[in-house]
């Protein structure tokens, strides 16, 4: 008898928990657990497809009025074994469901380190009982990191037994290198050096700092160029805009929005730029590390997590200045990396996927 896995995200887009998580379905068929999907935006995502051809279903249960009732008929009907939630403090209100509808595992996955920026007083009030309400519920609590326990459950989180920390997984690919690859996408490329950054336009990606960074980068090192991945927000995107062109860098900045392979632009890319303001796990690090990309990175308590098992992750302080950033990334660029390195480094982390399938088909089965 298969074990039927409910996750809850907001939406299956192209974000790190979710890719993960989708990316663990394959081996997770092979063992008889079957990933379904319920968004509680109500909207289509990019990944409903693929999910779909791996076997799973995507129910969208849009929250307002009606989700409760919409919910539980929901799990009533389809006999889940587990709901593994993944929205931060609003899993307390799902797993609170599940329990009063009968499903034996609950899962609260938290996947930052911080539920957002917001510090005001009824949003803290309402994290609190939300919190109540996953301690009350669930029978596991997940971190992707240690620091996204301790953000989220608090530093003695080690005295609770149904705490842990499972890294997300990755398949370890080849590294295929592709001649004139970024020919392909800049017209005016003569082997200069790639800065790269993979991330949607949020405010945590610090993406118009990042503009303001390879501004004093280029003052160090012209043969430069700065490539941005991810999906795009139209209006930070026209703040960047303006500052690249105050900048008059508009020639050196690329724009390529979403996109499907992105280990390809890691492969070719001569080092990463991730300034976030928080994050939990960051994978984008963790894929960089996977093709011996060097990565200069916020100072995070999960790129420092990365950072003990993996070689070549430089670390700054998000106070330092924008020259300090640039500076760091300029020794980067110059040193002679060997890839292979931070690949053979990879292969014997805890980020691998195989890690990461049995320690949840353990928590699925018990």
């Amino acid at each position: 008898m298969s074990v039927r896995v409910l996750h809850i995200f907001g939406a299956m887009n192209r974000g790190g928990a979710e890719m993960r998580t989708v990316s663990l379905m394959s081996e997770m068929n092979k063992q008889n657990v079957q990933f379904n999907y319920c968004v509680l935006s109500g909207e289509e995502g990019v990944l409903d497809e693929e999910i779909r051809l791996l076997g799973g279903e995507v129910f969208y249960c849009k929250l307002g009025p009606a989700f409760v009732f919409r919910f539980m008929r929901l799990l009533i009907k389809h006999n889940f074994s587990v709901v593994h939630s993944h929205v931060a403090y609003v899993s307390g209100f799902i797993l609170l469901l599940a329990k009063l509808c009968g499903v034996k595992k609950r899962i609260g996955h938290f996947r930052n380190t911080t539920a957002g920026s917001s510090r005001s007083f009824i949003r803290l009030t309402r994290d609190k009982f939300l919190k109540f309400l996953i301690d009350f519920s669930a029978t596991n609590i997940l971190a992707v990191c240690d620091g996204a326990m301790v953000g989220f459950w608090g530093d003695d989180w080690r005295k609770e037994k149904r705490c842990k920390v499972i890294y997300n997984g990755f398949e370890l690919k080849e590294r295929q290198i592709e001649s004139g690859f970024w020919s392909n996408y800049i017209t005016s490329y003569q082997n200069q050096k790639i800065v790269i950054n993979v991330a949607r336009m949020d405010v945590q990606k610090n993406h118009i700092r990042q503009c303001d960074i390879f501004n004093e980068l280029h003052k160090l090192d012209p043969n430069t160029l700065m490539v941005f991945i991810g999906k795009e927000n139209h209006q930070r995107k026209s703040f960047m805009l303006a500052k690249i062109s105050e900048y008059r860098l508009q020639d050196k900045v690329l724009f390529l929005g979403l996109q499907s392979d992105v280990l390809r632009f890691l492969t070719h890319a001569d080092a990463m730029l991730f300034p976030s303001e928080w994050e939990g796990l960051p994978g984008v690090v963790l894929e960089a590390a996977s093709v011996g990309l060097p990565v200069v990175a916020s100072d995070l308590p999960g790129v420092k997590e990365i950072a003990e098992q993996l070689p070549f992750i430089s670390r700054l302080q998000l106070q330092d200045s924008n020259a300090n950033w640039a500076a760091k990334l300029n020794s980067v660029l110059k040193q002679d990396i060997e890839p292979h390195k931070m690949i053979e480094a990879f292969k014997g982390s805890d980020f691998l996927i195989d890690s990461n399938v049995k320690q949840l088909h353990a928590i699925y089965t018990q």
